[in-house]
């Protein structure tokens, strides 16, 4: 198994981003939850690390 998605914090958000493309598919407000959806996406919930760019989130976060 791949290992195509990781979570990161950015300004106080929980972003998934994909390795591959840099992409953030998924923005949660903690972080239980975008674990949660890393590894959804991560035992082949997505599109194996090559999501579209039109696809992907392009959320407005505070980067302080």
């Amino acid at each position: 198994m791949a290992v195509n998605y990781s979570t990161i914090e950015i300004g106080g958000s929980y972003v998934v981003e994909e390795k591959q493309t840099g992409h953030y598919v998924y923005v949660a407000d903690t972080k239980e939850q975008a674990r949660k959806m890393m590894k959804h996406l991560n035992l082949g919930g997505g599109f194996d690390g090559h999501t579209p760019a039109f696809v992907a989130n392009k959320p407005n976060i505070k980067t302080n």
